[in-house]
């Protein structure tokens, strides 16, 4: 449990965690129901507009969700949180259709809160995260590199030793939150007097002060979530490397891990909201004397989206189930549910998307279409579809037995 967190006013989840009895029944959804309140008015559709206009993710509104506990409580149970009330709450932003939104959550809420609840083993690193629980402060992660991409392994950023701790130095081209942090986590190679180690590298929390924009990036989608490319130099002392020295890739992932399954769950709270969107636009909607939901094609296509998302809810839900246990849901599994859950989301969107017709792809008639454009980051953030399934892929076991036995190739 992080130090300086106080939550019984606040914890609803029985004891054991959220989904101790299961990833249903009325305490989950009296969990749900608060949250989506909670997130309704923290991420209005002013907020939202305000924060599409502007390019910046509104980083005020984490305050009042942090006064109402919800990312103590997310964090003060067992030793690492409660990973069903992650769930619920990226799901539960998902369906506010905001993505941009979501996303910066998710980075506040798991990425970063996770690497530091774990790994944050310092008075410095301590003050960050409690911080970060009461609203006060905002971190992101650095880890892709210009030249580097999904190869972690080859961030040339560097952290050299100096007289009372490391000089970082490098730069990062997708810092999310980066305009608007009190600190990034920067992945860094070591070099300890030596010069720089291949292989061995460093998690350090590098104040805003040592980040300099050099440029703010215009996306495809996800306006509200503020992306830049930062060129870093900071002096950091020694109690600002998270966790053991030369360990930095194990904490990054460990994040990474929770952003997957967070990303995973946003796209259930989203598709749920594309595909209610578009049973009632086809309940409303008449062509040919009736409502296009008579038509069986469509209604039919409808059917489908909704059979596969309830397959997914499943898995997310289970997937949290098992986060907890050693074993039990690893980086590969999660690997898996993320990448198909973020090539769900694109399809989902399009598909509703298109059951609008020509007003879905009308920025001032729905949202469908910027809904669509927003998905397309789910299958890059937090890593791209082939280094999900290269993760899968290293797990895969041949059945050589089996093959022996019913496979003759003459």
């Amino acid at each position: 449990m992080p130090r300086g967190t106080n939550m019984a006013e606040h914890s609803v989840a029985p004891p054991g965690g959220l989904f101790a009895n299961g990833p249903f029944g009325e305490p989950v959804e009296q969990y749900r129901k608060r949250v989506a309140a909670l997130l309704r008015e923290a991420f209005d559709p002013e907020v939202a507009r305000e924060a599409e206009r502007t390019g910046l993710f509104p980083r005020e509104r984490l305050v009042p969700l942090a006064g109402a506990g919800l990312f103590r409580e997310r964090w003060e149970q067992r030793p690492y949180g409660d990973p069903g009330m992650g769930v619920i709450i990226a799901e539960e932003s998902g369906r506010l259709a905001q993505a941009g939104l979501s996303v910066g959550l998710s980075l506040h809420c798991e990425t970063v809160s996770s690497i530091l609840v774990r790994y944050g083993d310092t008075p410095l690193l301590r003050d960050y995260l409690n911080g970060m629980l009461a609203g006060r402060l905002v971190g992101c992660l650095g880890a892709s590199e210009p030249t580097g991409g999904s190869d972690l392994n080859g961030v040339r950023t560097v952290a050299r030793r100096t007289g009372t701790g490391w000089h970082v130095a490098g730069e990062k081209k997708y810092l999310s939150l980066g305009a608007v942090c009190d600190f990034a986590l920067v992945l860094a190679r070591l070099d300890e007097g030596t010069g720089a180690v291949a292989g061995r590298l460093g998690l350090f929390a590098v104040p805003a002060g040592g980040l300099t924009p050099r440029k703010r990036h215009t996306k495809a989608g996800t306006s509200a979530l503020d992306t830049t490319w930062m060129a870093i130099d900071a002096e950091v002392p020694d109690q600002a490397l998270v966790g053991r020295t030369g360990l930095g890739l194990v904490a990054a992932v460990w994040g990474l891990n929770h952003e997957r399954l967070s990303i995973a769950a946003q796209t259930v709270g989203g598709a749920a909201t594309a595909i209610g969107l578009a049973t009632a636009h086809l309940h409303t909607r008449e062509q040919f004397g009736v409502p296009l939901i008579e038509h069986q094609a469509l209604r039919l296509r409808l059917a489908e989206l909704a059979s596969r998302l309830t397959v997914l809810r499943y898995a997310v839900y289970a997937a949290a189930q098992g986060v907890p246990v050693a074993g039990a849901c690893d980086t590969r599994d999660l690997a898996a549910v993320k990448v198909t859950a973020a090539r769900f989301a694109e399809e989902v969107m399009s598909e509703c998307m298109h059951l609008f017709g020509g007003a879905g792809y009308l920025e001032d008639e729905t949202p469908l279409s910027r809904m669509w454009r927003d998905s397309r980051l789910a299958r890059l953030g937090g890593g791209s579809d082939e280094m999900m399934w290269e993760l899968v892929a290293k797990g895969l076991v041949p059945d050589h037995v089996g093959y022996a036995e019913s496979v003759d190739l003459g």
